[in-house]
C-alpha cells in the first residue's frame, strides 16, 4: 500500500510539474503576442507619420512656388520636345554621339515614369519637382552639346580658311605660324570645357537617424541629424579618368554654408570657397551613381536650402529642398 501511495504522488508530483510549465508557456506566449501588437502599432505609426510627412512636403511644395499645377500638365510634352531635339543634334564624334544616345535613353525613361505618374490618384508633386529638375538638367547639356558642335565646326572652318592663306604666303610664316597656335590653344581650352564632369537627376532632402540606425526622410528642420544628396555623374569619354573628389556645399535659407567640425574650404576656379563635406571617386568615363551625406551639427532653420555639387574646382550641379 505504501508503495502505491508513493507512486500516486510521483504522478502528481509530474501533473503539476507539466501544468506550471504550461502555465508557464502560456504566459510568455501571451507576453510575446502583447510585444508583437505593440511593434505592429508602432510599425503603423511610422508609416503613418511617413506619408503625412510627404503629404506635407507635397503641400509645401505646391504653395511655396516651387512646383505648379502647370509643371505637371506640361511634362511629359517638355520632355518628347526634348527628346526629337536630341534626335536632331548631328554629330560624326563617335564618343558624343555615344553621349547623347545615353542621354535619349535616359529621356524616354523619364516619360514612362511620368505615364506612370498619370495613373496614380494623387500627383505626388515632389516625384513630379524631381522630374522636372531633372528635364532641365537634359536641357542644359544639350544646349552645351549644340554649343560645342557649333563651336568646333566654326573653329573648323577657321582652321581651313587658314590653310589657304598659308600656302598663298609662304613669307609670312612667322605670323601665320603665331595664328595656328591661338587656333589650337582655342581648341585645347575647348576640349577642356568638354571635359568638365555633368550631374543628372541630382535630388537633396534631409534625414532623421533612428536609434537603430536606420535613415527616414524628414520635412521637419528641427529633427534633421543629416543632409543626403544623390545624384549621377554622367559618362563623358574626353574626361581624365581616375580618382575624383566630389565636395558638397549645403547652403541655408540665410545663405551661409552649413559646417561641421569635417568642413573645409578648397578651390573653386580660383576663388577660396567653403566646402560641407567632400567624397572620393574612381571615375572610369562611365556614369557613377552616388550619394554624399552631411552631418549636420546643432540646429538648423526651416526654409528653402540649396545643395551645390563640385568635382575638380567646377560646380557641376545644384538642387533645392524645403524644409518646415
Amino acid at each position: 500500500m505504501e508503495e502505491q501511495a508513493n507512486k500516486g504522488k510521483k504522478k502528481d508530483g509530474i501533473y503539476i510539474v507539466i501544468i506550471v510549465l504550461l502555465l508557464a508557456g502560456i504566459g510568455y506566449l501571451s507576453f510575446a503576442l502583447g510585444e508583437a501588437n505593440k511593434q505592429n502599432k508602432t510599425h503603423e505609426s511610422s508609416i503613418s507619420a511617413l506619408l503625412k510627412e510627404k503629404e506635407d512636403l507635397n503641400t509645401i511644395l505646391k504653395n511655396s512656388g516651387i512646383i505648379e499645377e502647370a509643371d505637371d500638365a506640361v511634362l511629359r510634352q517638355n520632355l518628347v520636345s526634348l527628346l526629337d531635339q536630341y534626335d536632331n543634334i548631328e554629330i560624326e564624334n563617335q564618343e558624343m554621339q555615344d553621349s547623347i544616345d545615353n542621354q535619349r535613353a535616359r529621356i524616354t525613361s523619364l516619360i514612362e515614369e511620368v505615364d506612370g505618374l498619370k495613373n496614380q490618384q494623387k500627383r505626388d508633386w515632389g516625384k513630379i519637382y524631381k522630374l522636372k529638375k531633372e528635364t532641365e538638367t537634359l536641357r542644359d547639356i544639350m544646349k552645351g552639346y549644340i554649343h560645342t558642335i557649333d563651336s568646333l565646326n566654326t573653329l573648323n572652318g577657321k582652321l581651313q580658311n587658314t590653310i589657304v592663306i598659308k600656302d598663298n604666303q609662304i613669307s609670312e610664316v612667322s605670323s601665320e605660324r603665331d595664328q595656328v597656335k591661338s587656333e589650337l590653344d582655342k581648341t585645347k581650352n575647348m576640349v577642356a570645357l568638354g571635359s568638365v564632369l555633368q550631374t543628372a537627376g541630382i535630388t537633396s532632402n534631409a534625414i532623421i537617424v533612428k536609434n537603430s540606425g536606420k535613415q527616414v526622410e524628414t520635412s521637419r528642420a528641427k529633427r534633421t541629424n543629416m543632409i543626403k544628396s544623390c545624384f549621377t555623374i554622367i559618362e563623358n569619354k574626353i574626361a581624365k579618368a581616375g580618382n575624383k573628389e566630389i565636395i558638397m556645399v549645403v547652403i541655408d535659407p540665410n545663405g551661409k554654408v552649413l559646417k561641421n567640425s569635417s568642413s573645409f574650404n578648397f578651390d573653386a576656379k580660383g576663388a577660396s570657397k567653403s566646402g560641407s563635406v567632400k567624397r572620393q571617386i574612381n571615375y572610369q568615363n562611365q556614369n557613377v551613381d552616388l550619394c554624399i551625406y552631411f552631418e549636420v551639427e546643432g540646429k538648423i532653420d526651416p526654409g528653402t536650402y540649396t545643395t551645390e555639387i563640385y568635382a575638380e574646382g567646377a560646380k557641376i550641379g545644384s538642387t533645392t529642398f524645403a524644409l518646415k
